[in-house]
């Protein structure tokens, strides 16, 4: 009896050797899991803050297409200035549309809407102010 007593705790202990070897190895899994997925979502976030240091999340384009500017005037809907060549396209966009409202010739200054420095330059503000009022005469 006694001896088979001894087998018994014997096995019994080494069977707990065992389980305790087994969720060493589980916790060593996991640890090792977590650590890879910190390091590799630490990689990403340090690429992304690299990308915005640098300027390199914006896209560098070499078409002849600038906005100028753009206001909204609703829920979804803008009107833009865009450069394209030798003049400045007026453009009501919305979500479904985008149409060219009028043009007008390219600006020396980028900022229109200043006009202070020089009173000779173009204003835009007042530009567009005169094209509507006249607008709004037509349709009465």
């Amino acid at each position: 009896m006694k001896k088979t007593l001894a087998l018994t705790l014997l096995a019994y202990a080494a069977s707990s050797h065992a389980a305790d070897a087994a969720v060493d190895v589980a916790t060593g899994s996991l640890l090792q899991v977590i650590l890879s997925l910190v390091l590799v979502l630490g990689v990403i976030v340090a690429i992304s803050i690299g990308f915005k240091k640098f300027g390199l999340n914006r896209m560098q384009s070499h078409l002849p297409v600038k906005v100028i500017g753009a206001i909204s005037v609703g829920n979804n809907q803008r009107v833009m200035v865009i450069e394209a060549g030798d003049e400045w396209l007026v453009v009501g966009v919305t979500p479904q549309n985008m149409s060219t409202l009028t043009t007008m010739p390219r600006q020396q200054s980028s900022d229109a809407t200043t006009n202070s420095s020089n009173p000779n330059q173009p204003n835009f503000s007042a530009w567009m102010q005169k094209n509507l009022e006249k607008y709004h005469v037509k349709k009465s």
